[in-house]
């Protein structure tokens, strides 16, 4: 019995490659044939290899969520199988796949203007399969991160859901908060973020926000766009920037966008600003850049993981992210303009103590802990702002920290 099957790489209703997959596991096998190279995603277009880690990295993370556990009840051998089933359709872009002798079209398909089924929802809550089995398709299959989350439709519009685990209830909230940053400052495109519940588990912070790609722009993240051009010597900025200048956007017009993104970043300590987690948003009828997308994802900020440990300046100066660069030092030394943030208008310590104050954690304090950890980080953007430079931060604490006791009683009785 043959287990591969010829399939039509697609985008809209224009064909790309055809591709042949592994039909039990959805793994891409081979590339058969090219038929418009510049309808493939730019990291996907180098090589066989690129065009599997393209798809593979398209599928549904097995760390999110219940997506084990429901790959198993409808046994589906892995997320990119799952994949597979559901034609490769996203909420986020318009490419697609479908049996090489389909004649289905993009408009009998699309997610942008059917319902759709939403299987995890449907297991979370223990609601039958029908929508999965009759066939309809569903955005879990391509949506990343490793949060639980959902999409939903109301009034015509789409939404996600984030659903964040007990204990890092914590994340939801801090996309709010960005999201009230973000307005404050009037400067750059963002997602609105909202807060969210749900009737049967009245107890649980969830947070939501409309998606921001449609029937007429979709999204191509940063790293499709550097994909192949790790060589060139250049940081992964710095070749977004010119991707971005390459499909008729304006430099200077990018790399506001970018250290204002990075210096907002900053301020909520937001770790987790990786080449997934921003990009360009695109006219899928002319395949022109539009604009820089929308800053989106600051879940992984504001000291989440330690929040106990947040007013720590030993800790806060030395902050590691996943990023282009491995330390907000090195984020930071990228920026030319400090001054994009106006810290006259940030949300002050009061504001963040009360939001954070949902969080079950606050009986720990933690919101308080929270909130002088970002007026320590407004403290060193004001600093940095004046001309001092990142390693003279906190300079006189840090190193009398790093002190031995011995040394630090010496250094009282000089006084």
């Amino acid at each position: 019995m043959d287990t591969t099957g010829k399939y039509i790489f697609m985008h809209r209703d224009d064909e790309a490659a055809v591709v042949e997959f592994n039909l039990e596991d959805g793994y891409l096998f081979n590339v058969l044939e090219v038929k418009n190279e510049n309808l493939i995603p730019l990291r996907a277009n180098k090589s066989i290899g690129d065009f599997r880690r393209w798809w593979q990295d398209r599928a549904v993370p097995r760390t999110q969520g219940s997506v084990l556990n429901f790959l198993r009840k409808y046994d589906i051998h892995t997320t990119q199988g799952y994949l597979l089933k559901n034609f490769g359709l996203s909420l986020s872009d318009h490419y697609w796949v479908k049996p090489k002798d389909s004649q289905l079209a993009w408009e009998d398909v699309n997610l942008f203007s059917h319902d759709f089924a939403e299987p995890f929802s449907m297991l979370r809550h223990n609601i039958g399969s029908e929508g999965y089995e009759k066939g309809r398709f569903s955005p879990a299959a391509s949506t990343g991160g490793e949060m639980p989350k959902h999409w939903v439709i109301q009034d015509g519009e789409r939404y996600l859901i984030k659903e964040p685990e007990r204990p890092l209830f914590q994340q939801a909230i801090n996309e709010v908060f960005a999201t009230q940053l973000h307005e404050m400052q009037k400067k750059q495109p963002f997602v609105s973020y909202f807060f969210a519940s749900q009737r049967n588990d009245p107890e649980r912070i969830f947070c939501a926000c409309k998606s921001f790609a449609s029937l007429d722009l979709e999204f191509i993240p940063a790293v499709d766009l550097v994909g192949g051009g790790e060589n060139t010597g250049k940081n992964g900025f710095d070749l977004f920037i010119d991707r971005c200048v390459e499909g008729g956007l304006d430099k200077d017009k990018i790399r506001d966008f970018l250290e204002y993104q990075i210096v907002t970043d900053f301020l909520i300590s937001n770790t987790d600003r990786h080449l997934n987690n921003f990009g360009v948003l695109r006219d899928t009828h002319t395949l022109n850049y539009v604009s820089p997308a929308p800053i989106f994802d600051s879940g992984n900020s504001m000291f989440y993981l330690h929040p106990l440990g947040a007013a720590s300046k030993l800790a806060i100066i030395d902050i590691q992210t996943n990023s282009v660069f491995a330390d907000e030092k090195s984020l930071i030394g990228y920026v030319k303009n400090l001054n994009c943030v106006d810290v006259s208008e940030l949300p002050g310590a009061e504001v963040v103590e009360t939001l954070y104050s949902k969080d079950p954690l606050k009986t720990t304090q933690a919101n308080k802990k929270i909130a002088e950890g970002y007026s320590l980080k407004i403290d060193m953007l004001n600093q940095l702002q004046r001309g001092i430079p990142f390693d003279h931060l906190f300079e006189k604490e840090i190193s009398k920290t790093n002190l031995h006791p011995s040394l630090q009683k010496d250094r009282k009785r000089e006084r």
